[in-house]
């Protein structure tokens, strides 16, 4: 799998732009000095030495030890030309811009912790979200590899895993809004018992967690579309599709959404189209088939 990563060239003249950009009240002044020139020159050795005194500088705001950090991260990862877990994990101590979580949870995917990769995946998703923090978006393709990483992982996940909440709210995968892209639905893998519409404990879960969403963001306009992978007919998995869809719905309305909600049952008609179908055995192109998805209307 390709990991996130910066080449050299490229980004010593990224961060180099950053630095540049990188105001510091006066009464830090000398130890900014002492960080651009360690910057400057890739010095990583110097690092811990100089974070550690930039945070114990009260004179050194929290937007500019932020930025710093950030950038410091992001020099640590272009120092190796595949940096390792350890290293990644390093970058994250000075600060955690999307470059290094997405490079970190591509990792955590390789090795089939899928949990930890869809958190990392939804932190640099939320990343790039930040406009302040990355005035420049990525590319659209890196983004939405991110996106699709991030939702393979949830599916092969063992237990539900719950959406992010970043700043107070619902975040992550829950919103289809994305830096580059809208999604015209959200994909979200409810359990449910073998060959039939009863919620699993994880599908009750997961389903709460679109309520949770759905409280914060009111939509009056709702549509729940069900999936299934393609074993049995086409009519057995469009009855079940479709039954599945409507408990999500029902349970939304015993949670208390107020508004109508749409039921669609898909069944086997609109696989999943994952990153690289060759890579993945069929049972796990069954589990990203198996879904439920939402879909708002603004």
């Amino acid at each position: 799998m390709t990991r996130f990563r910066i080449g050299a060239a490229i980004a010593g003249i990224a961060l180099l732009a950053g630095l540049a950009a990188t105001p510091a009240r006066a009464d830090c002044t000398a130890l900014d000095a002492e960080i651009r020139s360690a910057l400057e020159g890739r010095d990583v050795a110097r690092f811990d030495g100089l974070y550690g005194r930039m945070v114990a500088d009260v004179t050194c705001d929290a937007g500019y030890r932020d930025r710093v950090g950030r950038l410091m991260a992001r020099m640590v990862q272009a120092a190796s030309p595949r940096p390792d877990r350890a290293t990644l994990e390093k970058a994250l101590g000075y600060g955690r811009p999307w470059q290094v979580t997405a490079a970190l949870a591509d990792i955590g995917y390789d090795e089939q912790r899928w949990a930890d990769a869809v958190r990392l995946y939804e932190e640099a998703i939320d990343d790039i979200r930040d406009v302040a923090a990355n005035p420049k978006a990525p590319p659209r393709d890196v983004e939405e590899r991110i996106v699709k990483r991030a939702l393979q992982a949830r599916a092969l996940a063992p237990s539900y895993v719950q959406t992010r909440q970043f700043r107070g709210r619902k975040s992550g995968l829950a919103s289809p809004h994305f830096r580059n892209f809208s999604a015209v639905a959200v994909p979200v893998p409810v359990q449910f018992d073998y060959n039939s519409s009863a919620l699993t404990p994880n599908g009750a879960f997961a389903v709460e967690d679109i309520y949770a969403y759905l409280q914060e963001n009111p939509h009056r306009g709702l549509k729940i579309v069900g999936h299934t992978d393609p074993r049995g007919s086409d009519g057995y998995n469009l009855r079940l599709s479709a039954d599945r869809a409507r408990t999500v719905a029902n349970y939304l309305v015993e949670l208390g959404y107020p508004f109508p909600i749409e039921v669609v049952g898909r069944g086997e008609s609109e696989p999943f189209q994952p990153d690289d179908a060759g890579k993945y055995t069929d049972d796990e192109l069954y589990a990203f088939d198996r879904r439920v998805e939402y879909v708002v209307e603004e």
